[in-house]
């Protein structure tokens, strides 16, 4: 999509806030007369809703945006959409943006302006992911390695917030894909990505990031045939996705 698309997403969207902010602030502007018989106590009261409506309908928005990356795994609508500066971003969308469309240098710049600030240990592991998971994508298996060392220092670090670092389970398949365990790797995505099972989040993105790392493991296990249908299987999953351009690098590499 371009950015004209991604531009009448929001447009779309925004019409539908206005409209309803609108209809809802007339039925209680007129609601709020009728009971107080004062026009100022009428409009302030619209004035305070009006602006509290606002602060949910962009909350509404930015969920209404983030489905185009992690439902509808468009990467590039979504990256044009946070750059129309039409809702406010976070460090999060910003790399979702980056990541998605494999622009690795401006998720570098985006950590490193990051690191200026006062992080959270959450935050620090969420930059360390992030180098981590750039690594992974260019299979730069020295500094994953880094990556991971700098994740289990963090962890050991603030060992008494370490039910906050189970949630970074990545780096289990990080570490077991550096010993070259790629069974382990294999057999533990196979299981996030079944469809009953309770803990699977409940979108696209996920199911694509885990997708990817089995199918880098098949393919570094020797495991050509099953490696290929899997890369085959992430481009028909998510053709617009960088991952997507990697894995057609991958079927290239089997044909070769």
């Amino acid at each position: 999509m371009n950015n004209k698309a991604a531009k009448q997403i929001v447009t779309k969207y925004r019409l539908m806030q206005a409209g309803a902010i609108a209809l809802y602030l007339i039925a209680l502007g007129v609601m709020i007369f009728v009971i107080t018989k004062n026009t100022v106590i009428g409009i302030l009261g619209v004035a305070l809703l009006a602006m509290t409506f606002r602060r949910v309908f962009d909350k509404l928005l930015e969920i209404t945006v983030e489905k185009v990356i992690f439902d509808d795994l468009d990467p590039i609508t979504f990256d044009e959409i946070l750059k129309l500066g039409m809702f406010k971003k976070s460090m999060r969308h910003k790399v979702l943006g980056a990541m998605g469309v494999g622009d690795y240098d401006r998720v570098f710049a985006l950590i490193e302006e990051e690191s200026k600030k006062m992080l959270s240990p959450i935050e620090e592991c969420n930059n360390i992911y992030r180098k981590a998971a750039i690594y992974f994508e260019q299979h730069d298996l020295e500094n994953l390695k880094k990556s991971v060392s700098e994740f289990n220092a963090l962890k050991k670090k603030y060992s008494k917030f370490e039910y906050a670092f189970n949630k970074f389970t990545v780096f289990d398949k990080f570490d077991a894909f550096l010993d070259e365990d790629y069974e382990y790797v294999i057999g533990v995505c196979e299981i996030d990505i079944r469809e009953d099972n309770p803990k699977q989040q409940n979108h696209k993105l996920t199911k694509l990031n885990v997708s990817f790392y089995r199918a880098v493991a098949l393919y570094d296990m020797g495991d050509i045939e099953n490696a290929k249908k899997a890369f085959e299987e992430i481009v028909e999953f998510a053709p617009k996705t960088h991952k997507a351009t990697i894995a057609k690098n991958y079927i290239s590499k089997i044909h070769a």
